[in-house]
């Protein structure tokens, strides 16, 4: 008669990153990714390499729904709070990987008996101990995360159930017969000349052989201990890989010997054939995401940096509004520099900025921070500011200098890569130009742009227009009236500050402004002399003092 089969309670997927479970991740398109310099910031998560893809594919993939994110900052807020859950996670984690590619072994066509007990066994081991430890910590925790909730009331339901209490008192039963199986003894028949030409297998033995005895001994093959059953030359290890080790007759005859003790132990493991561990086995990467992301913010905050968790506002509302935000790269290249905070707002009062300024005045590192903001707020994460309140975006667009391609011209290159952003972005993107159409002349760009920033207007975005193309800012009025939308522009101003002998100092402060534009330049110009007054002036000056003006 068959025992009857034993399955444990259901086990919903769960996923720490999705309240209704996993999702396939989008295609994304890697532009953006790479103008944020998105790779930099991955390393600094600090996970092993095989966590590196699932990091970056969380990071790419803009969530735009206000209950995921929330779901991910009450994860990472809760292993925060929780510094013993942490720790516990930390060193499951190899587990939970030897769990996913023990799993990839089981069933697997012309398998030995022995080798698939052995590791069902082990995996069986494993889920058992690692689902018991992992309810331990969640249990001694202070929880506020519904996932985290979620996973200790199933680990609790799952370690209760009559099933999981069986399996884990018969367990070490049915590992007994394998753990006697340690070493094997062989005799070797000689010949004449001391050449083996035959062997047997004498018995299979319950401890492992050890290492020579003393040096005398070896020579003299002497034994103290008609039981000693220690070698009298070294020790030869066979690889770990199986597929490296010899075959032969020896050991088909220890195969079949072998599996005669574990048919037993396989029928035993019979009614357990339901229980399974993937369901735990699947928490390795989205564990190993959260894990990288508290080191992330546990090393800036040693190195004191401000860290808020952004207030979620609803996709429809557009808001982009963070004071005192700083680029995390700045944080990350140049950890004893204290970066300058600037406030990003993008709201009602205008969602389309046009940010000039002088070269090397942090523009283009403005850019970068607003769209690392978002990329961090969207995977749950927070970000360098001091506060803020954030509308998901559905895609972030980049515009940086590139370089040419062989088939087409600059000026061409940008327009198509401009043309494909107004095609795709949508009301909920958010849009960041960096110098776009620096390869023309200014009137021909300064023509092309208004265009574009009219296109993005119509379509309502969130945008970012870094440029030397000054005279744009000037035309915001008549922009606006080109064409209806919701989005309207503003002038953003990269600071300078001019010392003593009239070079400009950029301060890198990023504010709502007029250009610095002809007012800056007057100034310039009179600091060092060279405004129409001053060179009239010096000119007058110079012919009634002069020689031949007082002798004419």
């Amino acid at each position: 008669m068959r025992s009857r089969s034993r399955a444990l309670p259901d086990f919903p997927p769960l996923s720490l990153l999705y309240p209704q479970g996993k999702r396939a991740a989008p295609a994304t398109d890697p532009t953006w990714a790479r103008d944020l310099r998105l790779d930099d910031l991955i390393s600094a998560f600090a996970a092993e390499p095989r966590y590196v893809s699932f990091i970056r594919q969380t990071l790419t993939t803009l969530t735009t729904d206000p209950e995921v994110i929330a779901w991910r900052q009450a994860v990472l807020s809760d292993l925060l709070s929780n510094a013993p859950l942490a720790a516990t996670i930390e060193s499951l984690l190899p587990r939970f990987a030897d769990l996913r590619q023990g799993r990839a072994l089981l069933g697997q066509r012309q398998r030995p008996p022995l080798l698939e007990t052995a590791d069902r066994l082990a995996e069986l081991d494993l889920f058992i101990n690692t689902a018991q430890s992992l309810h331990s910590a969640l249990q001694a925790s202070a929880l506020r995360a519904a996932a985290l909730i979620t996973l200790r009331d199933q680990l609790a339901r799952l370690i209760n159930d009559p099933n999981f209490t069986a399996l884990r008192d018969e367990l070490p039963a049915l590992q007994r017969p394998l753990q006697k199986l340690a070493s094997l003894t062989i005799g070797v028949n000689l010949d004449a000349q001391l050449q083996p030409i035959s062997a047997v297998l004498l018995s299979i033995n319950e401890q492992p052989f050890g290492e020579p005895r003393s040096f005398l001994n070896k020579l003299i093959g002497q034994r103290s201990d008609a039981n000693d059953e220690s070698p009298i030359a070294p020790l030869h290890n066979l690889p770990e890989e199986r597929q490296f080790r010899l075959l032969s007759p020896l050991f088909q005859d220890l195969e079949r010997i072998v599996s005669s003790v574990v048919q037993p132990v396989a029928r035993s493991l019979g009614k357990y054939v339901r229980i399974s561990s993937a369901p735990l086995a699947s928490l390795e990467h989205e564990l190993a995401f959260y894990l990288s992301a508290l080191r992330l913010v546990q090393m800036l905050r040693e190195r004191g940096v401000t860290l808020a968790q952004p207030q979620v506002t609803p996709l429809e509302a557009r808001l982009t509004r963070i004071e005192g935000l700083v680029n995390l790269h700045l944080i990350l290249r140049q950890p004893k520099v204290t970066p300058i905070a600037n406030d990003a707002h993008f709201d009602e009062s205008g969602r389309i900025a046009i940010l000039t300024g002088p070269n090397s005045g942090g523009k283009t590192t403005y850019l970068q921070a607003v769209g690392l903001a978002h990329v961090l707020f969207q995977a749950g994460l927070p970000i360098p500011a001091r506060s803020a309140q954030l509308s998901p975006v559905d895609a972030i667009f980049t515009h940086f200098p590139s370089l040419e391609t062989h088939q087409q011209g600059r000026l061409a290159e940008e327009a198509s890569r401009l043309r494909h952003i107004c095609l795709h972005a949508t009301a909920h993107s958010l849009v960041l130009m960096n110098e776009s159409l620096s390869s023309t002349v200014a009137s021909e760009a300064t023509y092309l742009a208004q265009d574009v920033l009219c296109g993005l207007r119509a379509i309502g975005v969130r945008a970012l227009y870094a440029t030397h193309l000054m005279d744009l800012a000037d035309q915001i009025g008549e922009m606006h009236a080109m064409v209806d939308g919701s989005s309207d522009l503003f002038s953003l101003v990269a600071g300078v500050r001019l010392d003593a002998d009239a070079n400009g100092q950029p301060t890198f402060q990023i504010a709502r402004g007029a250009p610095l534009g002809r007012g800056y330049a007057r100034e310039i110009a009179r600091r060092h002399g060279i405004s129409l007054a001053q060179i009239l002036a010096a000119r007058a000056d110079s012919q009634e003092s002069s020689p031949t003006s007082a002798a004419d």
